[in-house]
């Protein structure tokens, strides 16, 4: 045993010593990338205003990666993937299925847990911002603690609100807590930053603010991700982005979406910091077909699938819920979710810790949770309550 252990060890010795030797004539990965002549950037293929597989527009993050490119004399070439995974998805670049991934904060506590990725210098200052309605009286936040801040669940104002005693109000990305404003259900917001700022820009008629300053806990510096043994390339994307900066360019493409430059809290009274946009976003036509083709892919709603779903139901959402989502009065009925597919993965997902529903991502798998959702889905709506929906 002990010569086998041993007679391993001297092969890896030789092999890096072998690698070692080899290291000054090794093709640095820009070299490959202009050799392969393109680049590969993941992003969500309908998450405007990071990015939108129609191009049109292109989307922000999707703009400064063709600015990028364009710069290294690169093509680029997009895989598409589903950024409501959060880590998931940014284990493309391990897998090597693409070579950068947008919006990643340049923060300390993200690359200890990211051992492998590193990232770029920013290209805008992103974070929580505060979103007011039209009518909202106020600027300050403390104003707002006891009438409800609207925050996207689960994010880092969801808990630090929390922790401060604020009534938060719970919704799934900025389009519900719009929603919510134009209905009168809200005043105040703490949310992602970018999609507020869009919000505001291309929803004029909501008279929505935004403003400049928020607690520096809020504020994150993003880059470019990519892997952290390509230091060659995150050197060139950062001279590259150093020379957009100078030139004006990407200042343009802040103003075309709408990103709020965040700055932190210093007494200054904060600003609004929105303005009007030229950016027309294309009237969106139907496309019933690849819709359901893209739901479907990431849902199957097979027998197979179904029956899983069933099963699963019962072992995890039956004694809540009640059978077949008809719930007994205590606890909500799935049935009346008006969310699609995507909104109740994320519920199950993440849980509704303040209503007592855990997280089921600590228990159940992904597909094992899409089941869920794709059983819940196809059971037949009550008729009663339902139409007053």
């Amino acid at each position: 045993m002990f010569n086998i252990v041993s007679a391993i060890a001297v092969s890896l010795i030789a092999l890096a010593a072998e690698s070692h030797a080899a290291a000054p004539n090794a093709v640095s990965t820009l070299e490959k990338l202009r050799a392969y002549g393109k680049i590969t950037l993941c992003a969500d293929r309908d998450l405007l205003p990071h990015s939108s597989s129609k191009m049109d527009p292109p989307g922000f993050d999707v703009e400064v990666a063709q600015e990028v490119a364009k710069r290294l004399e690169l093509g680029i070439d997009y895989k598409w993937v589903a950024a409501f995974k959060g880590y998931r998805a940014i284990r493309n670049l391990y897998s090597n299925d693409c070579d950068i991934f947008m919006g990643l904060p340049n923060d300390e506590e993200f690359l200890e847990e990211a051992r492998r990725l590193d990232v770029t210098d920013a290209y805008y200052t992103g974070g929580f911002a505060v979103l007011l309605s039209k009518d909202a009286p106020s600027f300050d936040l403390e104003d707002y603690k006891t009438k409800g801040v609207a925050v996207d669940i689960m994010t880092v104002p969801d808990f630090r609100l929390h922790e401060r005693g604020f009534e938060r109000k719970l919704y799934y990305g900025v389009e519900k807590v719009i929603e919510a404003m134009k209905a009168g259900e809200v005043q105040a917001g703490l949310v992602p930053a970018l999609e507020a700022g869009w919000a505001a820009h291309t929803k004029t008629d909501l008279g929505l603010r935004v403003l400049d300053r928020t607690e520096k806990q809020y504020i994150y510096p993003m880059g470019f991700g990519l892997r952290k043994s390509e230091q060659d390339l995150k050197a060139a994307i950062n001279d590259v982005l150093r020379n957009l900066e100078e030139s004006g360019r990407l200042s343009e493409l802040r103003r075309k979406y709408g990103v709020v430059e965040l700055l932190p809290e210093d007494g200054t009274p904060p600003k609004v910091a929105n303005q009007p946009v030229e950016t027309k976003v294309a009237e969106a036509k139907p496309d019933t077909d690849s819709e359901k083709t893209a739901l479907e892919a990431d849902f199957p709603s097979d027998a197979k699938s179904l029956d899983e779903g069933r099963k699963l139901y019962k072992q995890a959402c039956y004694k809540c819920h009640g059978p077949k989502g008809v719930s007994g009065g205590t606890r909500p009925d799935v049935r009346k979710f008006k969310g699609d597919h995507y909104d109740m993965f994320a519920v199950v997902q993440a849980g509704r810790l303040d209503y007592g529903m855990p997280a089921f991502a600590e228990y159940l798998t992904e597909d094992e949770i899409k089941q869920i959702v794709v059983y819940i889905k196809q059971l037949p709506p009550p008729e009663d309550d339902y139409k007053k929906h």
